[in-house]
Protein backbone atom coordinates (compact mmCIF):
# COMPACT_ATOMS: atom_id res chain seq x y z
CA UNK A 1 0.00 0.00 0.00
CA UNK A 2 1.46 3.39 -0.98
CA UNK A 3 1.82 6.45 1.22
CA UNK A 4 -1.17 8.27 -0.24
CA UNK A 5 -3.43 5.32 0.51
CA UNK A 6 -2.10 5.12 4.05
CA UNK A 7 -2.74 8.81 4.57
CA UNK A 8 -6.33 8.46 3.27
CA UNK A 9 -6.97 5.71 5.78
CA UNK A 10 -5.44 7.78 8.56
CA UNK A 11 -2.76 5.18 9.24
CA UNK A 12 0.72 6.11 10.52
CA UNK A 13 3.18 7.24 7.85
CA UNK A 14 6.65 5.97 8.74
CA UNK A 15 9.70 7.93 7.65
CA UNK A 16 12.64 5.56 7.40
CA UNK A 17 16.06 5.92 5.80
CA UNK A 18 18.36 3.04 4.91
CA UNK A 19 22.09 2.56 5.43
CA UNK A 20 24.60 -0.24 5.13
CA UNK A 21 26.96 -1.07 7.99
CA UNK A 22 30.60 -0.83 7.04
CA UNK A 23 33.89 -0.89 9.01
CA UNK A 24 35.97 2.29 8.88
CA UNK A 25 38.73 0.24 7.25
CA UNK A 26 36.65 -0.35 4.09
CA UNK A 27 34.41 2.73 4.20
CA UNK A 28 35.87 4.60 1.24
CA UNK A 29 35.40 1.65 -1.12
CA UNK A 30 31.63 1.36 -0.55
CA UNK A 31 30.74 5.03 -1.06
CA UNK A 32 30.07 4.61 -4.83
CA UNK A 33 27.63 1.78 -4.01
CA UNK A 34 25.86 3.93 -1.43
CA UNK A 35 25.57 6.82 -3.86
CA UNK A 36 24.28 4.57 -6.66
CA UNK A 37 21.61 3.02 -4.42
CA UNK A 38 20.69 6.20 -2.50
CA UNK A 39 21.80 4.56 0.75
CA UNK A 40 23.51 6.09 3.76
CA UNK A 41 26.24 4.48 5.82
CA UNK A 42 26.67 3.30 9.40
CA UNK A 43 30.40 3.28 10.09
CA UNK A 44 31.69 0.63 12.48
CA UNK A 45 34.36 2.18 14.70
CA UNK A 46 34.69 -1.04 16.67
CA UNK A 47 38.37 -1.62 15.74
CA UNK A 48 39.98 0.84 18.16
CA UNK A 49 43.52 0.03 17.00
CA UNK A 50 42.64 0.82 13.38
CA UNK A 51 40.87 4.01 14.46
CA UNK A 52 44.16 5.33 15.82
CA UNK A 53 45.95 4.63 12.53
CA UNK A 54 43.65 6.81 10.41
CA UNK A 55 44.78 10.39 9.99
CA UNK A 56 42.52 13.35 10.59
CA UNK A 57 43.14 14.41 6.99
CA UNK A 58 41.87 11.06 5.68
CA UNK A 59 38.78 11.33 7.88
CA UNK A 60 38.13 14.87 6.66
CA UNK A 61 38.50 13.73 3.04
CA UNK A 62 35.97 10.94 3.58
CA UNK A 63 33.57 13.36 5.28
CA UNK A 64 33.85 15.72 2.32
CA UNK A 65 33.24 12.90 -0.16
CA UNK A 66 30.18 11.64 1.73
CA UNK A 67 28.80 15.17 1.96
CA UNK A 68 29.31 15.68 -1.79
CA UNK A 69 27.54 12.37 -2.48
CA UNK A 70 24.71 13.32 -0.09
CA UNK A 71 25.36 10.31 2.15
CA UNK A 72 24.45 10.77 5.81
CA UNK A 73 26.49 9.06 8.51
CA UNK A 74 25.79 7.12 11.69
CA UNK A 75 28.61 5.48 13.62
CA UNK A 76 28.91 2.49 15.95
CA UNK A 77 31.29 3.32 18.79
CA UNK A 78 33.99 0.94 20.11
CA UNK A 79 32.81 -1.65 22.60
CA UNK A 80 35.06 -4.72 22.46
CA UNK A 81 36.58 -5.34 25.90
CA UNK A 82 35.29 -2.07 27.31
CA UNK A 83 33.41 -1.69 30.59
CA UNK A 84 31.79 1.68 31.24
CA UNK A 85 30.43 0.36 34.53
CA UNK A 86 33.48 -1.49 35.84
CA UNK A 87 34.13 -1.33 39.62
CA UNK A 88 37.81 -0.76 38.74
CA UNK A 89 38.00 2.99 38.10
CA UNK A 90 41.05 2.58 35.86
CA UNK A 91 39.19 0.21 33.54
CA UNK A 92 36.20 2.55 33.51
CA UNK A 93 38.42 5.54 32.72
CA UNK A 94 40.17 3.71 29.87
CA UNK A 95 36.80 2.59 28.47
CA UNK A 96 35.49 6.15 28.45
CA UNK A 97 38.68 7.34 26.72
CA UNK A 98 38.28 4.76 23.93
CA UNK A 99 34.60 5.62 23.46
CA UNK A 100 35.48 9.33 23.34
CA UNK A 101 38.13 8.61 20.69
CA UNK A 102 35.41 6.95 18.62
CA UNK A 103 33.04 9.83 19.26
CA UNK A 104 35.67 12.28 18.00
CA UNK A 105 36.15 10.25 14.81
CA UNK A 106 32.40 10.07 14.29
CA UNK A 107 32.16 13.82 14.67
CA UNK A 108 34.91 14.41 12.08
CA UNK A 109 33.09 12.05 9.67
CA UNK A 110 29.95 14.15 10.07
CA UNK A 111 27.90 11.60 12.02
CA UNK A 112 24.85 12.94 13.81
CA UNK A 113 24.15 9.69 15.70
CA UNK A 114 26.70 7.54 17.55
CA UNK A 115 25.53 4.11 18.69
CA UNK A 116 26.79 2.93 22.08
CA UNK A 117 26.56 -0.51 23.67
CA UNK A 118 26.13 -0.54 27.43
CA UNK A 119 28.33 -3.55 28.07
CA UNK A 120 25.68 -5.22 30.22
CA UNK A 121 26.33 -8.94 30.64
CA UNK A 122 24.32 -11.88 31.89
CA UNK A 123 27.32 -12.55 34.14
CA UNK A 124 26.14 -9.73 36.38
CA UNK A 125 24.37 -11.23 39.36
CA UNK A 126 20.74 -10.14 39.85
CA UNK A 127 21.57 -8.48 43.17
CA UNK A 128 24.32 -6.47 41.47
CA UNK A 129 22.27 -5.07 38.58
CA UNK A 130 21.24 -1.87 40.38
CA UNK A 131 24.84 -1.11 41.35
CA UNK A 132 25.87 -1.74 37.73
CA UNK A 133 23.17 0.66 36.51
CA UNK A 134 24.17 3.38 38.95
CA UNK A 135 27.81 3.26 37.81
CA UNK A 136 26.83 3.16 34.14
CA UNK A 137 24.48 6.13 34.48
CA UNK A 138 27.21 8.28 36.01
CA UNK A 139 29.61 7.23 33.28
CA UNK A 140 27.19 7.80 30.41
CA UNK A 141 26.21 11.24 31.75
CA UNK A 142 29.78 12.36 31.09
CA UNK A 143 29.60 11.01 27.55
CA UNK A 144 26.25 12.70 26.94
CA UNK A 145 27.71 16.05 28.01
CA UNK A 146 30.48 15.67 25.43
CA UNK A 147 27.99 14.53 22.78
CA UNK A 148 25.83 17.58 23.38
CA UNK A 149 28.84 19.88 22.99
CA UNK A 150 29.69 18.14 19.69
CA UNK A 151 26.01 18.06 18.61
CA UNK A 152 25.96 14.32 18.05
CA UNK A 153 23.23 12.13 19.57
CA UNK A 154 24.25 9.03 21.53
CA UNK A 155 21.99 6.03 20.97
CA UNK A 156 22.14 3.12 23.46
CA UNK A 157 21.80 -0.20 21.66
CA UNK A 158 20.39 -3.38 23.18
CA UNK A 159 22.78 -6.32 23.23
CA UNK A 160 22.73 -8.78 26.14
CA UNK A 161 19.97 -7.07 28.16
CA UNK A 162 17.29 -9.69 28.94
CA UNK A 163 14.41 -7.24 28.46
CA UNK A 164 13.64 -3.55 27.94
CA UNK A 165 13.64 -2.57 31.61
CA UNK A 166 17.36 -1.88 32.15
CA UNK A 167 17.84 0.40 29.15
CA UNK A 168 14.49 2.11 29.68
CA UNK A 169 15.48 2.99 33.25
CA UNK A 170 18.86 4.34 32.11
CA UNK A 171 17.25 6.50 29.44
CA UNK A 172 14.54 7.86 31.72
CA UNK A 173 17.03 8.58 34.53
CA UNK A 174 19.52 10.44 32.33
CA UNK A 175 16.54 12.14 30.64
CA UNK A 176 18.46 13.95 27.91
CA UNK A 177 17.46 14.51 24.27
CA UNK A 178 21.10 13.72 23.45
CA UNK A 179 20.72 10.13 24.71
CA UNK A 180 18.33 7.98 22.70
CA UNK A 181 17.90 4.32 21.74
CA UNK A 182 18.95 2.09 18.85
CA UNK A 183 16.74 -0.99 18.47
CA UNK A 184 18.82 -3.97 17.35
CA UNK A 185 16.27 -6.54 16.21
CA UNK A 186 18.84 -9.28 15.62
CA UNK A 187 20.15 -8.94 19.17
CA UNK A 188 16.61 -8.97 20.52
CA UNK A 189 15.96 -12.29 18.77
CA UNK A 190 18.93 -14.16 20.21
CA UNK A 191 19.83 -12.44 23.47
CA UNK A 192 16.65 -11.13 25.08
CA UNK A 193 13.58 -12.82 26.51
CA UNK A 194 11.39 -10.27 24.75
CA UNK A 195 10.28 -10.87 21.14
CA UNK A 196 11.91 -8.49 18.64
CA UNK A 197 8.64 -6.74 17.75
CA UNK A 198 7.91 -6.10 21.44
CA UNK A 199 10.95 -3.85 21.74
CA UNK A 200 9.34 -1.37 19.34
CA UNK A 201 6.36 -0.14 21.45
CA UNK A 202 8.29 -0.47 24.72
CA UNK A 203 11.08 1.86 23.55
CA UNK A 204 9.27 4.01 20.98
CA UNK A 205 9.63 7.25 23.00
CA UNK A 206 13.43 6.97 22.78
CA UNK A 207 14.15 5.17 19.51
CA UNK A 208 16.07 7.07 16.86
CA UNK A 209 17.59 4.27 14.76
CA UNK A 210 17.50 0.52 14.14
CA UNK A 211 19.87 -2.34 13.30
CA UNK A 212 18.33 -5.02 11.07
CA UNK A 213 19.83 -8.49 10.63
CA UNK A 214 18.65 -12.02 11.33
CA UNK A 215 19.58 -15.23 13.13
CA UNK A 216 18.05 -18.54 14.20
CA UNK A 217 17.57 -17.45 17.80
CA UNK A 218 20.73 -18.94 19.29
CA UNK A 219 23.71 -16.95 17.98
CA UNK A 220 24.32 -13.45 16.62
CA UNK A 221 24.77 -14.68 13.05
CA UNK A 222 23.96 -11.50 11.09
CA UNK A 223 22.04 -13.40 8.42
CA UNK A 224 20.06 -11.71 5.70
CA UNK A 225 16.75 -10.24 6.88
CA UNK A 226 14.10 -12.91 6.44
CA UNK A 227 16.53 -15.82 6.75
CA UNK A 228 15.94 -16.43 10.44
CA UNK A 229 13.83 -16.01 13.53
CA UNK A 230 13.28 -12.24 13.81
CA UNK A 231 10.02 -12.02 11.86
CA UNK A 232 10.23 -8.71 10.02
CA UNK A 233 6.55 -8.84 9.10
CA UNK A 234 5.73 -8.47 12.81
CA UNK A 235 8.44 -5.83 13.18
CA UNK A 236 6.91 -3.85 10.32
CA UNK A 237 3.45 -3.94 11.92
CA UNK A 238 4.87 -2.83 15.27
CA UNK A 239 6.84 0.00 13.68
CA UNK A 240 3.82 1.13 11.67
CA UNK A 241 1.71 1.19 14.82
CA UNK A 242 4.41 3.22 16.58
CA UNK A 243 4.73 5.61 13.61
CA UNK A 244 8.46 4.90 13.64
CA UNK A 245 11.05 7.25 12.19
CA UNK A 246 14.81 7.05 11.83
CA UNK A 247 17.66 5.24 10.12
CA UNK A 248 17.74 1.49 9.54
CA UNK A 249 21.22 -0.02 9.26
CA UNK A 250 21.43 -3.30 7.37
CA UNK A 251 24.08 -5.08 9.45
CA UNK A 252 24.52 -8.00 7.06
CA UNK A 253 27.19 -9.28 4.69
CA UNK A 254 27.54 -7.24 1.46
CA UNK A 255 26.10 -10.09 -0.61
CA UNK A 256 23.00 -10.12 1.62
CA UNK A 257 22.11 -6.44 1.26
CA UNK A 258 19.89 -6.83 -1.80
CA UNK A 259 18.10 -9.95 -0.54
CA UNK A 260 17.50 -8.23 2.80
CA UNK A 261 16.08 -5.19 1.07
CA UNK A 262 13.82 -7.32 -1.10
CA UNK A 263 12.47 -9.12 1.95
CA UNK A 264 11.85 -5.91 3.87
CA UNK A 265 10.01 -4.37 0.93
CA UNK A 266 7.95 -7.54 0.52
CA UNK A 267 6.54 -7.20 4.06
CA UNK A 268 5.69 -3.52 3.57
CA UNK A 269 8.75 -1.37 4.33
CA UNK A 270 9.31 1.74 2.21
CA UNK A 271 12.42 3.87 2.49
CA UNK A 272 13.19 7.52 1.90
CA UNK A 273 15.88 8.22 -0.67
CA UNK A 274 19.15 9.95 0.04
CA UNK A 275 20.54 11.57 3.16
CA UNK A 276 18.53 11.72 6.35
CA UNK A 277 17.75 15.38 7.21
CA UNK A 278 19.39 16.67 10.38
CA UNK A 279 16.04 17.88 11.72
CA UNK A 280 14.97 14.23 11.91
CA UNK A 281 17.89 13.51 14.23
CA UNK A 282 19.03 16.46 16.33
CA UNK A 283 16.97 17.69 19.29
CA UNK A 284 14.66 20.63 18.68
CA UNK A 285 14.28 23.14 21.50
CA UNK A 286 11.39 25.53 21.94
CA UNK A 287 12.45 29.12 21.36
Amino acid sequence: MNRAALAERGEPDMKLWLSRSEPLRTLKGVLPFCEEHSMNVTVKLTDADHNREVSVRDLENMEREMRDKKISVTCNLPHHGLALSCPDSRVMSYSRDVVLEGLEIGTILGAKVAVLQSGFSNHIRPNGVQEWKDRFIESVKELVAVAEDEEIVLALKNSFEPDTEILHEILSTVNSPWLRFCADLGHAACFSRVAPEEWIPAMKDYTICYNFHDNEGLEDEHLACGAGYVGYDGVFEAMKEADSKGNIALDVAPEDIHVSLEHLESVGFEFEKGAMPEQEVLPVYDS
